[in-house]
């Protein structure tokens, strides 16, 4: 894409963002971009020279730090304790749309060059593991946790987060999408047994 930015690109960018979000790479088309912004297809050209698969690199990386940003100040501004950073980082996380982990290693990153999929992987690691593997190295430290291996809990909790926000909250069942983040923290700091 071309440096520098403008309101026109930047929309691009956001509709860009929004689709792959909702839809994954291959299901997005430069047309359904342009038809997103009301523009002909020939137009969005000049705005994505590079094509598609360079837009969706932009718009992942370009997502991606703005969790890494919103993930480190949440759990830094919860103060030095394990439970409510986790509490602070789940809230943060179902504010946002979803970023669909998932979806993205399964069918978008086997769809693009292995250069960019990796490129990728590696932000979704630093934007997104990174920081709750600091916090449960921390807590670690500080005698609150005794686990051996602080990124698995990391993903754990992202693929709990993940599965609050795909099953829409327990909005179903009446129970708002914190309660349940907050339970499954619970149940991943304290076990299920009665204490």
């Amino acid at each position: 894409m071309q440096e520098g930015s403008s309101p026109v690109r930047e929309r691009v960018l956001a509709v860009a963002e929004e689709l792959f979000a909702e839809r994954g790479y291959a299901a997005v088309t430069l047309r359904h971009v342009a038809d997103r912004l009301g523009i002909r297809q020939a137009s969005l050209y000049h705005h994505v020279p590079e094509g598609k698969e360079r837009l969706y690199v932009e718009v992942t990386e370009r997502g991606l730090e703005r969790h890494r940003r919103g993930l480190e100040t949440a759990i830094g501004d919860a103060g030095p304790s394990l439970r409510p950073q986790l509490r602070a980082a789940a809230r943060w996380l179902l504010a946002q749309p979803p970023v669909n982990i998932a979806r993205m290693v399964r069918s978008d990153m086997p769809a693009i060059a292995p250069a960019h999929a990796d490129r990728l992987l590696r932000a979704t690691y630093i934007a997104l593991l990174a920081p709750l593997e600091r916090a449960f190295v921390r807590a670690q430290e500080r005698g609150e946790s005794t686990a051996r291996h602080p990124i698995l809990l990391g993903g754990a909790f992202l693929s709990i987060v993940e599965g609050i926000h795909d099953a829409g909250g327990g909005r179903d069942v009446g129970i708002p999408k914190e309660v349940l983040a907050d339970e499954m923290i619970d149940v991943l700091l304290d076990g299920l047994r009665p204490r």
